[in-house]
């Protein structure tokens, strides 16, 4: 008995070591990468351009941290991106109809959450696969998003419903604060409550999970409409940026969570992984971009880098996997 525990002590001990060793990678990644793009432009650690880049990256922080918890369980959400454009439309939608921003923000949230929720249902009660089930509503919710919007942007000038997107405190953008406060909160949903304990035993074993009385099902249902509500979020965030609903929000945005987390070092296989990898996964991935677009990169050329990076993580991960289980 003993020597089962200490071995699964162990075994935790060598994947946090792990995982500080992926973090500390990444730090220097991030320093690197910070003192490389500031001596090609000037304007790169400039306060003006910091703003622009924590602003830019607030809703990829959201939607990653979403998306860790998907990973976490094994599966993959790919209508964030969709998601986000049609909770905004719903959202905006209300706003124009009501006048009021209160009725904008909850329809927006509910909006995302029932997307979210459609997943949960098909691929955890049914038991169908997250790939050609967020796949599904991918096409669903830009769809309807088009549909909405009549495929034109409407312009937004409600100055509440504008807040959390597009006022900053001097250069700080206000949704940072709030961004971390979300972040506070999800790490103690995942580490320190039953529902985070079942996202890792329905990511290592679903079937061990079930016999343990886990529930797994129900937790896939519960990650997927957390998933759609950080979408709804985003999609105030994405309104307030620009003063408007676009049918084109969010477009590639699953692409940059799921490049991001992984980075981060969040197992495609399930089970590993943290919410602090995330976000300095998203740190560097958006420094990458910003740095990109001030040295005046060519836009095909970022969308080849973006490509190059998430099939260098993808095999980075499928390796380590296997060295795991060799």
């Amino acid at each position: 008995m003993t020597s089962t525990a200490s071995l699964g002590n162990g075994t935790k001990k060598k994947s946090l070591d792990g995982l500080m060793l992926r973090y500390l990678v990444l730090i220097g990644l991030i320093v690197i990468a910070s003192v490389g793009f500031s001596m090609a432009n000037d304007n790169f650690y400039s306060l003006v351009n910091i703003g622009i880049l924590l602003r830019s990256i607030a809703v990829l922080f959201l939607v990653s941290m979403g998306m860790t918890f998907i990973i976490l369980t094994g599966g993959i959400d790919l209508s964030i991106g969709s998601n986000v454009a049609f909770s905004g439309a719903v959202g905006v939608i209300t706003l124009t109809t009501t006048g009021s921003a209160t009725l904008g923000f909850i329809t927006a949230l509910l909006a995302g959450m029932f997307i979210g929720s459609i997943n949960g249902f098909f691929i955890g009660r049914l038991k169908l696969s997250a790939f050609m089930v967020s796949l599904a509503t991918y096409a669903l919710a830009r769809g309807l998003a088009l549909v909405l919007f009549d495929a034109n942007s409407i312009n937004v000038d409600n100055i509440t419903f504008l807040w959390l997107g597009g006022v900053s405190w001097g250069n700080m953008p206000v949704v940072i604060p709030f961004v971390a406060l979300v972040f506070v909160v999800l790490s103690i949903v995942l580490y320190k409550t039953p529902f985070g304990r079942d996202v890792y035993a329905a990511g290592a074993n679903v079937n061990t999970a079930f016999v343990l009385g886990r529930r797994p099902e129900r937790t896939l249902v519960w990650v997927y409409v957390l998933s759609g509500a950080l979408a709804g979020l985003s999609a105030i965030i994405t309104v307030g940026r620009v003063s408007s609903g676009q049918p084109w929000a969010g477009l590639y945005l699953e692409f940059d969570a799921i490049t991001a987390v992984i980075l981060g070092g969040t197992s495609l296989f399930g089970g590993r992984g943290r919410l602090l990898g995330t976000i300095l996964g998203v740190l560097l991935y958006g420094i990458i971009i910003n740095g990109l677009v001030l040295t005046g990169t060519n836009p095909y050329l970022q969308s080849l880098i973006k490509g190059l990076i998430l099939l260098g993580v993808v095999l980075l991960d499928t390796l380590t996997q296997r060295g795991k289980t060799a």
